[in-house]
C-alpha cells in the first residue's frame, strides 16, 4: 500500500473506469457509473475536463466490448484534458 500502481491520473481514472465498466457491480448503468467515476476521478485530481457524452459513451462501449484496455482508454481520457 501507498506505491501506486499507475503514476499519472488519467492512468488511474482509466483503470477504475475499464473496471467498473466491465464488471456488472449495479443492477443497471455500469456503464454510465464508469464514465461518471472516472471523470470525477481526473476532476478531484485538480484536472481541467472536457468530454462530449457521445465520446465519453464510445470510450465506455469499447471498453465493455473488449476493444480498448486500459493503456488505450488511458490515452482517451487524456484527451479529455
Amino acid at each position: 500500500m501507498g506505491t501506486l500502481v499507475y503514476p499519472a491520473a488519467h492512468h488511474r481514472a482509466a483503470a477504475l473506469l475499464h473496471a467498473l465498466a466491465r464488471i456488472p457491480a449495479l443492477e443497471h448503468s455500469n456503464e454510465l457509473f464508469a464514465a461518471q467515476v472516472a471523470y470525477a476521478y481526473l476532476h478531484a485530481s485538480g484536472i481541467q475536463v472536457k468530454v462530449g457524452s457521445q465520446e465519453a459513451i464510445g470510450l465506455v462501449i469499447d471498453a465493455v466490448e473488449g476493444r480498448r484496455d486500459v493503456r488505450q482508454v488511458a490515452d482517451a481520457l487524456k484527451n479529455w484534458c
